[in-house]
């Protein structure tokens, strides 16, 4: 068993932007899907395109939100965790 706790928190400061982005882009979506819709170049297709992309809006939002939460939360645990590791350094130096 390790007796010290190791955390990356630039790692996990990058996953929340990449979590970030990956919500970004399911909140964009319908105008994604609508512009390819428009560049198919069959009516048909681009009805498929239109109605597969808008077909899951309420699953998408909801997705959406649990990815923005669980970006904050990688931001929010590598705060938490510098916060504490300039705690500690400063205990350690006699300066809290």
């Amino acid at each position: 068993m390790a007796d010290r706790l190791k955390l990356d928190t630039v790692a996990l400061r990058d996953a929340g932007a990449s979590l970030r982005v990956v919500a970004q882009e399911f909140n964009d979506a319908n105008a994604n899907s609508d512009d390819v819709a428009d560049a198919v170049g069959h009516a048909g297709l681009a009805a498929c395109v239109r109605d597969f992309a808008h077909g899951w809006d309420d699953r998408r939002a909801k997705l959406v939100d649990s990815v923005a939460s669980l970006a904050e939360s990688c931001a929010g645990v590598s705060d938490g965790f510098e916060g504490l590791d300039r705690d500690f350094a400063a205990a350690l130096k006699g300066q809290s």
